[in-house]
């Protein structure tokens, strides 16, 4: 008699904590566990046996190790966002959805973007020898930007909040005014990257918009497995930026 095969597995402590529909292949969640130290995964016939586990594990489990699995703790199923895009769309915005992604951070890392206008898409991804979850993210959203061939009214959905709240609160804004130091006196993270994105977003009217990863939306899944696929080519680009100490540190806080 055949077992009846698990249709989630979800990644609490990983390279990409997130709800995953496949454990092997590309963009699995066996990628993620791999080889993690203290890895806290787990599988499940159902998305209702998802939740309930992710609740039993509580909400500050998650805020310390998967902040975007929170909302899944609420009884509302996630929200489509394809009615909402069509409609940026039809009235002429450029939707670009990002992703980056490492295998060990930092490591060998990839970014994609997913730009579309109108009718028209674009899609570009890359990879560094060695960097971090964060440049990626952060390099994703700039090279989209970059690929923007006149000023343009563009919405950005980025499943990073590391990039989405410092642009969205003006955190920014205050480190560059502050001379790049933050409240507690430290210096900011990734300053050559925060550096360019400012300066691409004062040539463009953006928007950015934080967007549940590894879970709802088709765009961005794909930006995730162009990133990963990026990671895994010959030849990466160096990161200058990284290597040079841009990257004062590894973890996903500000």
């Amino acid at each position: 008699m055949s077992k009846q095969k698990k249709q989630y597995y979800v990644v609490v402590h990983g390279r990409a904590p997130g709800i995953y529909n496949q454990w092997f292949g590309e963009g699995g969640a066996a990628n993620q566990v791999t080889n993690f130290p203290e890895a806290i995964y787990k599988g499940f016939y159902t998305r209702e046996e998802a939740i309930a586990w992710l609740k039993e594990l509580g909400k500050d489990t998650l805020s310390a190790l998967a902040p975007n699995l929170l909302d899944l703790l609420y009884d509302s199923p996630p929200a489509s966002q394809s009615e909402n895009i069509e409609e940026l769309l039809q009235n002429g915005k450029v939707v670009i959805h990002t992703d980056g992604s490492v295998f060990v951070n930092p490591g060998a890392g990839g970014y994609a973007a997913i730009l579309r206008h109108k009718a028209h898409r674009k899609v570009i991804s890359g990879g560094f020898q060695n960097t971090t979850n964060n440049r990626m993210e952060l390099m994703a959203c700039i090279e989209g930007l970059k690929a923007l061939k006149q000023k343009s009214s563009v919405v950005i959905f980025s499943d990073s909040r590391y990039v989405v709240d410092a642009m969205t609160e003006g955190w920014t804004i205050k480190w560059r005014a502050n001379g790049w130091i933050k409240n507690d006196k430290s210096k900011v993270s990734n300053i050559d990257l925060w550096k360019k994105l400012l300066d691409l977003c004062g040539q463009h009217n953006v928007e950015f918009r934080w967007i549940r990863g590894h879970y709802v939306d088709k765009n961005n899944e794909r930006c995730d497995y162009l990133a990963m696929q990026a990671a895994r080519q010959p030849n990466l680009q160096v990161d200058t930026g990284f290597i040079n100490g841009n990257s004062q540190s590894q973890s996903p806080l500000l």
